[in-house]
């Protein structure tokens, strides 16, 4: 970081205005200096005022302040979920973070307003053959792509998506003869789009 010789209070109004030839150019030195050391500024003039490669500073902040007035333009990380976002009045898109999934495709139908979304767990009918998954986080904003694998298949049980919706799903489990399994554990995944 630059270090300047800056002081409001010089000269003194008792200073010879002789020396104020001195004072102008150690104002724009001063000047020079401080904006130097994140933006080109040559003491004999010229091309001048760019930004440095690597000299601009992310914004930090709370995901709640992504599309806070007096951020455009700005690259943001946010401080409590380490996200990482441009943020423009032109739209905010979503870069990526410890929890981004990186696809060959675009998520949604515009890309800097949507992002895409991974949930998985573990789940066990009722005694009726059935059960219904909320998905965490709010869900998808539209339908995922959902993947069902029982967990002993050696039973012969297997697990069949009887509903699929933007908040949850429901399954229902069978035996090999047609008949309702009962308490069939079965692990689930699913991938989804989230507008944010």
């Amino acid at each position: 970081m630059p270090t300047i010789d800056w002081n409001e209070s010089s000269p003194p109004d008792t200073e010879s205005a002789g020396l104020g030839d001195d004072r102008i150019r150690s104002l724009k030195t001063s000047i020079r200096v401080g904006l130097d050391g994140e933006h080109v500024w040559p003491s004999g003039g010229g091309d001048a005022g760019v930004h440095r490669l690597g000299s601009a500073r992310a914004y930090v902040g709370a995901q709640s302040l992504v599309s806070s007035s007096g951020t455009d333009g700005r690259l943001m990380q946010t401080s409590d979920t380490s996200q990482f976002f441009h943020v423009g009045s032109g739209g905010t898109a979503f870069i990526g973070g410890a929890q981004a999934i990186s696809a060959g495709s675009f998520p949604g139908s515009v890309p800097q307003r949507h992002q895409w979304v991974m949930e998985f767990g573990v789940a066990v009918t009722n005694t009726g053959g059935s059960a219904v998954v909320s998905f965490p986080n709010s869900g998808y904003s539209g339908l995922p792509f959902m993947q069902l694998t029982p967990r002993d298949e050696t039973a012969g049980a297997r697990v069949n998506l009887a509903v699929l919706a933007q908040g949850n799903f429901a399954v229902n489990s069978y035996k090999t003869t047609g008949a309702s399994a009962s308490s069939v554990t079965f692990h689930w995944s699913s991938i989804g789009s989230r507008v944010f």
